[in-house]
């Protein structure tokens, strides 16, 4: 047996039970993600509270946090895990209520990846142009999407209560618990850690190596600018004042810093991303390099077949960034058109929601198998509604590429201010 096809071999049994592990992980994070609502005697709660407290808010936070993080999957995992850890809302209700805007914004902060992407084409203004296009039509159907539907969610909630009536279907009972096997074989692990985290030692661990790591993931990206000859000052100077305010925080409210709470909450986060880029790094060498042959050849037939695929993928893969980023460049060589595209990105997202599902059957929490089913009928509804209107959006995309050909700065000012400025500013203002 060749040596190159016994290493494959050998790899993709390890690759299927490294992907178990990470799932364990995963699911464990989600289990400990409640310990939000009590940090510093419920400042979490508060804290959350006041910020999504109003649906906007919630809408740009969920743009905010998915566009920093580039991942829809961990927002939406992160929202269930709050909801199921009683820490979004003082009611189950409420709860769904202030989890459904956040899902409508990562719909639309999940979009940056690929607009980035498309951005490496910019040197070249006509594959510029059908690359650009294709990636942002994704950005208009969601933001389409949002504008049709989140006016609809305020005054009617008609997503919680659709969700509602599905998660009562599926939980038998309809009760505030659900017999989750996932719940049971995460038990002993979450068990565990909580248990771990009573110790002052390993809570002061985990909020030190939290901060070191994110000291030296700046240090890395200093020296990396430093390579290149770029000016780092102001870098340095932003970076000795975050963490300067970082220590001092911990030294000053030290009882909220180190309580239990939120050692165990920063340990599901740091849990919860690890899990996360690993698994999709995984997965992403086990189905995006036979997802690449088989575009050529069978995806974008029919529009129906598109759609599937970007379902599948989306779904093996568990991130729509990497699904829809990857045919970017399809589409700049002029292999594919944004026709073909936009399909492929409607089932992409309705893939994503796969993610948010899964946490919420490991929480084995009604209310949070609710908003994961808001998150899917959000898209499937979109999908309904936008698909036989779909020469909007892509009349859209198409227009203003032909203006980011024009004025290069657009595409960029487009990006930041998107997905980072405004929502960042609007959060602020609207409080």
């Amino acid at each position: 047996m060749p040596r190159a096809r016994l290493t494959r071999w050998l790899g993709t049994p390890s690759r299927i039970a490294a992907v178990l592990f990470l799932l364990n992980v995963f699911f464990v994070s989600i289990s400990l993600l409640g310990a939000f609502k009590s940090i510093g005697s419920g400042y979490g709660q508060e804290l959350m509270n006041n910020l999504a407290h109003n649906p906007f808010i919630g809408l740009l936070l969920g743009i905010f946090i998915t566009s920093v993080i580039q991942s829809s999957s961990t927002t939406t995992s992160l929202v269930v895990g709050l909801v199921a850890g009683g820490a979004l809302g003082s009611t189950p209700a409420e709860a769904i209520e202030l989890a459904i805007p956040i899902i409508m914004g990562s719909n639309i902060g999940t979009s940056v990846t690929n607009t980035i992407v498309s951005l490496t084409h910019i040197g070249r203004p006509a594959e510029f142009k059908r690359a650009f296009s294709a990636a942002i039509v994704h950005d208009f159907f969601n933001i389409l999407a949002v504008i049709i539907f989140f006016p609809l969610q305020y005054f009617t909630n008609f997503l919680g209560k659709s969700a509602g009536f599905l998660s009562g279907l599926l939980a038998g009972s309809g009760g505030a618990k659900f017999s989750s096997p996932l719940k049971a074989l995460v038990h002993p692990q979450t068990t565990f850690l909580k248990g771990m985290m009573e110790n002052d030692f390993f809570i002061r661990l985990v909020i030190y190596a939290a901060i070191v790591y994110a000291i030296l993931h700046l240090m890395n990206l200093m020296i990396q600018r430093a390579r290149k000859e770029a000016e780092t000052g102001a870098l340095v100077a932003a970076a000795a004042l975050l963490f300067g305010a970082l220590f001092a925080a911990a030294q000053v409210y030290e009882d909220i810093v180190f309580h239990s709470s939120m050692g165990t909450f920063v340990l599901a986060l740091a849990l919860l991303f690890v899990s996360m880029a690993f698994f999709v790094r995984i997965m992403r060498g086990l189905v995006v390099g036979s997802a690449e042959r088989l575009f050529h050849h069978y995806v974008f037939r029919t529009p129906l077949i598109s759609m599937f695929f970007g379902l599948l993928v989306t779904a093996l893969v568990q991130s729509s960034s990497v699904t829809t980023s990857i045919i970017i460049p399809l589409a700049g060589a002029g292999i594919i058109n944004i026709r073909q595209v936009f399909p492929y990105t409607l089932g992409a997202n309705v893939g994503t929601t796969v993610t948010a599902l899964l946490a919420a059957l490991s929480s084995g929490d009604v209310s949070a198998l609710t908003v994961a089913l808001a998150h899917f009928l959000f898209n499937v509804f979109g999908i309904t509604l936008l698909y036989p209107l779909r020469g909007l959006p892509i009349r859209l995309a198409e227009w203003f590429a032909d203006l980011a050909i024009r004025n290069r700065a657009i595409p960029i000012a487009f990006i930041l201010g998107l997905y980072i400025v405004v929502p960042f500013l609007l959060i602020v203002l609207v409080r």
